[in-house]
């Protein structure tokens, strides 16, 4: 049901799309760029932060602490 709706609905907003008549300078693109960029090293900096603690709670590793012992 969900991805019936999901579908129809861009289906619609690109059949309905009316032309914007609007303007994207090299700056624009170049901030997009740059936002995309950064929300993807943002990402790899999260997981590479919280690896070791994701894979000792599903179960994969052992914590530096248990295998000291």
């Amino acid at each position: 049901m969900g991805f019936a709706v999901l579908v129809i609905s861009a289906w619609v907003l690109l059949v309905c799309a009316t032309p914007a008549f609007a303007y994207l300078d090299p700056g624009s693109g170049g901030m997009m760029v740059q936002l995309l960029l950064g929300g993807v090293m943002g990402v790899v900096v999260f997981v590479r932060l919280y690896w070791r603690r994701f894979l000792t709670r599903v179960g994969l590793s052992t914590s530096d602490r248990e295998s000291e012992k």
